[in-house]
């Protein structure tokens, strides 16, 4: 990267915290278990028309007076918003860029079309209120959303380790690094706003990251469930290490739980495990499957 570039980089993420900005986007960035909440708000601020110029998505939800996102909330006036809402209101209970709270926090939690009263539960800690559009997302963690429009900005993006890889190192965004994130988190939203590209690049993250010694606790997260090519390539990596000790060793437990009715995709799992065994020592018997598209296509399995 030349020097200017770094500079150009430096001076969007700059943007970021409050120069050059139309919007604010309000956004969770904690997870409270003890309280069943998502936490602790953060604003981002972002410039309008260079998010329009690099996303559908953006260019639609800009371009209307009332949001065409059920997830997005206009903040009116100069209220704050809320300091918590359900995590069965959020959507991804899993999130991994929604950081840990302590379990002594305590949080007033939202239910239901409780969230949208937004002149109620005004924040007693001050935030940084600016007069342009506000917008409190409801779905996605404040580093996926920041990291999504970093990339809108400059085109790159950093993903950080899975939770379930061992050994990994915690990484953290500042002005003078990009700001990481998930990429199961990114997958989700890139699939919601139908950014195919993006859909790809954390995919391709998602399995580098899968090895013998995470690959079915992988297989037992929301994001398999939801995502039929999530699955099918955790399925292909299982079957890659199936021989491996980790896998020998914790393949019994994901047996059980599939027996137990713990996985609401336990039984896609098997099957396609058992079209691979055939495939591999019984190709005559096996009869062509259909063929499956090769972009990640917004697919996402209702009601899991």
């Amino acid at each position: 990267m030349s020097r200017n570039q770094a500079q150009i980089n430096f001076l969007l993420r700059k943007s970021l915290s409050g120069d050059l900005i139309d919007t604010q986007y309000y956004l969770f960035s904690a997870r409270s278990k003890c309280e069943g909440a998502a936490t602790k708000p953060q604003a981002l601020f972002a410039n309008d028309e260079a998010l329009a110029a690099s996303s559908e998505y953006f260019s639609s939800l800009l371009s209307e007076k009332s949001l065409n996102d059920p997830a997005l909330v206009e903040l009116q006036d100069y209220h704050a918003c809320e300091e918590a809402i359900s995590l069965n209101d959020y959507g991804y209970a899993s999130d991994s860029d929604l950081d840990e709270e302590g379990e002594g926090a305590s949080a007033t939690v939202l239910q239901g079309n409780e969230k949208l009263e937004l002149e109620a539960n005004v924040l007693k800690r001050s935030q940084r209120i600016i007069p342009t559009r506000r917008i409190l997302v409801t779905d996605t963690a404040f580093k996926t959303w920041q990291a999504l429009l970093y990339y809108l900005y400059t085109g790159e993006i950093v993903f950080a380790p899975l939770r379930s890889q061992p050994n990994r190192t915690a990484t953290s965004g500042s002005l003078d690094t990009l700001p990481p994130c998930s990429p199961k988190s990114m997958y989700r939203l890139a699939c919601k706003i139908k950014h195919a590209e993006l859909q790809d690049k954390s995919f391709v993250a998602i399995r580098s990251s899968l090895t013998e010694h995470n690959v079915i606790q992988e297989l037992s997260s929301s994001p398999a469930s939801r995502f039929p090519h999530i699955l099918e390539m955790e399925v292909e990596s299982l079957f890659e290490h199936v021989t491996t000790p980790a896998v020998k060793k914790d393949y019994p437990t994901l047996i059980k739980r599939i027996a137990g009715a713990d996985l609401p995709h336990g039984a896609d799992v098997l099957i396609q495990l058992h079209e691979k065994m055939l495939n591999q020592h019984y190709p005559r018997t096996v009869s062509p499957s259909p063929s499956t598209p090769s972009s990640h296509a917004y697919v996402l399995v209702r009601g899991r």
